[in-house]
């Protein structure tokens, strides 16, 4: 049986997850798994109003076995996460372009968790489970339909991860939380009002 973890080491290693994402140009925080919202409301919203890309994949509802009750009782398994904040121009989130303009952030997004949930898994955590933002771009990107649909085996298994909201995580409590600051934003939305942007990510640790 392997040896538990030590309080010493795990602080250690929560920091350097924290300074690989700030090294890949990101910002990170350590945050208790406490504070982590998951409300039933937040996946709804990615079925009403529908989004563009519902059902387009694996890694979304309604394909996403990851309902918010599963994940309720997930996130109570762990005492720690790395929340990561990848700030963007606003008007590619929120520009008439935004379909396009946020993809390459969103890709961004998933290499970083990607990278910080294997380190976690190098480090002795197994059980490291990450979370990113908006639907699975690593496909539709290239205009290809998600192969996992039809036979169960993804193009990119090791990038490939559901966003927060579509597993019923509150993207926004969860932030606030947290500290930081997150605004709502939409293509309606005078950009003006909007005082920046960010995509998050999110993985559980220990």
């Amino acid at each position: 049986m392997a040896s538990p973890i030590s309080e010493e080491k795990l602080k250690r290693d929560l920091n350097e997850l924290v300074r690989l994402v700030e090294r890949q140009g990101g910002e990170a925080k350590v945050i208790d798994t406490r504070e982590i919202v998951v409300d039933e409301r937040a996946r709804l919203k990615c079925m009403y109003p529908p989004c563009r890309w519902y059902g387009s994949s694996i890694m979304c509802p309604p394909h996403l076995k990851l309902v918010p009750s599963v994940t309720r009782r997930i996130v109570r398994m762990y005492r720690y996460a790395v929340l990561i904040r990848l700030g963007t121009p606003v008007e590619d989130l929120a520009g008439p372009e935004w379909t396009k303009r946020h993809v390459p952030h969103e890709l961004k997004l998933r290499e970083v968790v990607s990278l910080v949930e294997s380190e976690a898994h190098n480090m002795g955590y197994y059980f490291a489970m990450g979370f990113a933002a908006g639907e699975c771009s690593l496909c539709l990107s290239q205009n290809i339909d998600c192969d996992a649909l039809k036979t169960d085996r993804c193009r990119y298994p090791l990038k490939a991860r559901p966003a927060m909201e579509a597993a019923g995580i509150d993207v926004f409590a969860t932030v606030k939380k947290s500290g930081w600051e997150i605004h709502t934003i939409s293509p309606t939305k005078d950009m003006s009002l909007i005082p920046c942007a960010s995509l998050y990510g999110l993985v559980l640790i220990h």
